[in-house]
């Protein structure tokens, strides 16, 4: 019992040294630059979907895209046109998805605004507060947003199951069994209600919300005892969460920002470099001290 006191004490002391203030690279930052809700929920999306691989670059490749989509992504594509998008958006390149993805999804998300006005809006519909956590929700979501198409302007495309493919892994969904981190980003920034996230979507509870999870969070989980599992899926989010959740019921996914920064600025590496694990907050609960 008193080294999960301790942990606790650890973790808390951990999101208190982390602030927006140190927000810097993160895709989140992009978010942030936006007033307007409806622009936040796009961008927000935009970022996520390709948040993978080194945070400088997502910053760098998704501010590149929100640049040419000025002044508002959301005004950009309440008035979406394929044919110009794939012009305007030519040469774009991230990891292994090019102008083609990046359009595709454009045009998804510009159907949704199409039929429902806003993101928020969209998953407003696909919310169930009767549900255990946030899972079907979010896979109730993202199926809409993989298989919506523009009904104006001529900007419709027949499936392409390439594409699909590519907008599969972009809106990732707990019933393909996947930790679906980035997913579960979005909907920390959009749901949580304090600093860094944004809380706009109030009708959602952040207690159902679940932990993003990718190799930064499921290493930083197992060195502190939170996670036993091997892959870092569904399930090993779906536990890290519930683990947390003792900490704190009411916000358990509070606890994200601080324990990715970790990894995000290489504070804590698979080599656990002993410089960096003299200095650090968790060192007292961490199962694997230098």
């Amino acid at each position: 019992m008193r080294q999960r006191e301790v942990l606790r004490e650890r973790l808390d002391a951990l999101v208190a040294t982390f602030d927006v203030s140190t927000i810097e690279p993160d895709p989140l930052q992009l978010v942030l630059r936006y007033d307007d809700p409806r622009d936040a929920e796009v961008a927000g999306l935009l970022a996520a979907a390709f948040a993978y691989g080194r945070a400088d670059i997502v910053v760098a490749n998704v501010g590149a895209v929100l640049a040419k989509m000025r002044p508002s992504p959301y005004a950009y594509l309440a008035t979406f046109d394929r044919a110009e998008a794939l012009k305007r958006f030519r040469g774009f390149s991230h990891r292994f998805h090019k102008t083609n993805e990046l359009v595709a999804l454009l045009a998804c998300i510009a159907a949704v605004i199409e039929s429902h006005g806003t993101l928020g809006k969209l998953f407003e519909e696909c919310y169930d507060e009767t549900d255990k956590d946030i899972g079907p929700s979010l896979a109730r979501f993202t199926t809409h947003i993989r298989t919506s198409q523009p009904r104006n302007r001529g900007t419709q495309q027949p499936s392409n199951p390439a594409t699909d493919k590519h907008l599969q892994y972009l809106l990732t969904s707990p019933d393909d069994g996947s930790a679906c981190k980035r997913m579960n980003l979005y909907l920390r920034w959009m749901v949580r209600r304090t600093s860094p996230d944004l809380g706009l979507w109030t009708f959602v509870d952040p207690a159902k919300l679940v932990m993003p999870v990718d190799t930064h969070i499921h290493r930083i989980a197992t060195f502190l005892g939170l996670n036993d599992r091997k892959s870092a899926d569904w399930k090993a989010a779906r536990a890290i969460t519930d683990e947390l959740a003792r900490f704190d019921r009411a916000d358990p996914v509070r606890y994200d920002f601080a324990l990715c920064r970790l990894g995000i600025l290489d504070l804590c590496s698979r080599k656990r470099r002993k410089e960096n694990c003299d200095i650090c907050l968790l060192r007292p609960v961490c199962r694997f001290p230098v």
